[in-house]
């Protein structure tokens, strides 16, 4: 997250990342906006994230900016049941759902490094460095010189600090992407593509309000990006199809602007690396919406 600052400084954004409950600890997004002065945002999501972002959008559109509404969702999660993915975890006991915490501390300081992202176990990282072209890179020419030069040093020790801390919510997240357990749904809509129904119909419904407000008011498009790992074994090929139907398949014309793509030579765990190049887009991006 700190290979982020650099982009910031030069687009001139505050970049907010906040942990979710029981990884590392968060507070309600509203509260933590309103402590940091900050009115509107653009939001940027990782793969399970997709989950909070979709109920963000339902509860608390608002925190988007009026005039450009707008979400980028990087490798989304896509429920096994549609990507055929990862069907094997749907069989895992609970009971080692429930310890998966412990099992992945012990896994990455005892047997070998682990990666989780998201809240998700993921394969093991035995690439650790990067390769002097990635370095030079249009997606690393924005960060600061010398985080770039210590980045290869760095990027091992990621791993070990995100283990040292909190990861009660390891096995919650699990639970929640599964969804296994009465008590762990997604919040406001049972699937992905009943989330897109409800969030089309509300845009519709914000829509019909601004053009029957006095003056006419239009209501911006929300526009929403999303980009696809190449290689992505937590959803597959099949889950991103998935992902693009439900938002392709509503009559969206009116009122989002829909787009996605593939990102070429990356995974799940990778997409948001700075050799991508995703980040520095979106920075530039966003910088000229809130300009």
């Amino acid at each position: 997250m700190g290979s982020w600052d650099g982009l910031a400084k030069k687009y001139q954004l505050r970049c907010v990342v906040p942990d979710k409950f029981g990884l590392g600890g968060s507070d309600m997004i509203p509260a933590l906006l309103a402590h940091l002065y900050i009115k509107h945002v653009a939001i940027i999501t990782h793969s399970n994230g997709a989950i909070y972002t979709l109920n963000t959008l339902l509860k608390i559109r608002h925190i988007l900016h009026p005039a450009r509404p707008f979400v980028a969702f990087l490798a989304p999660w896509v429920h096994p049941s549609h990507s055929g993915s990862l069907t094997a975890l749907s069989l895992v006991p609970e009971v080692l759902l429930n310890k998966w915490p412990s099992i992945a501390k012990f896994v990455n300081t005892t047997v070998a490094p682990m990666f989780m992202f998201s809240g998700q176990i993921v394969n093991s990282v035995t690439k650790t460095t990067l390769p002097d072209a990635q370095l030079e890179s249009p997606g690393h020419s924005d960060y600061d010189p010398e985080l770039r030069a210590i980045f290869p040093e760095l990027k091992p020790l990621v791993t070990k600090v995100f283990m040292e801390e909190n990861m009660s919510g390891g096995a919650d997240e699990a639970f929640l992407c599964l969804k296994r357990g009465d008590k762990y749904t997604w919040g406001l809509f049972a699937d992905t593509d009943d989330a897109v129904s409800m969030v089309v119909d509300q845009e519709l419904r914000l829509a019909a309000v601004a053009n029957s407000s006095e003056g006419g008011l239009r209501q911006e498009k929300l526009r929403i990006e999303v980009f696809f790992a190449e290689s992505d074994i937590m959803i597959g090929k099949k889950g991103q199809e998935w992902f693009n139907w439900c938002w392709q398949s509503q009559d969206i014309t009116n009122v989002i602007s829909y787009t996605s793509e593939t990102v070429p030579e990356s995974s799940h765990e990778t997409i948001g690396e700075p050799e991508q190049g995703v980040f520095a887009r979106l920075f530039e991006e966003v910088s000229l919406f809130f300009d």
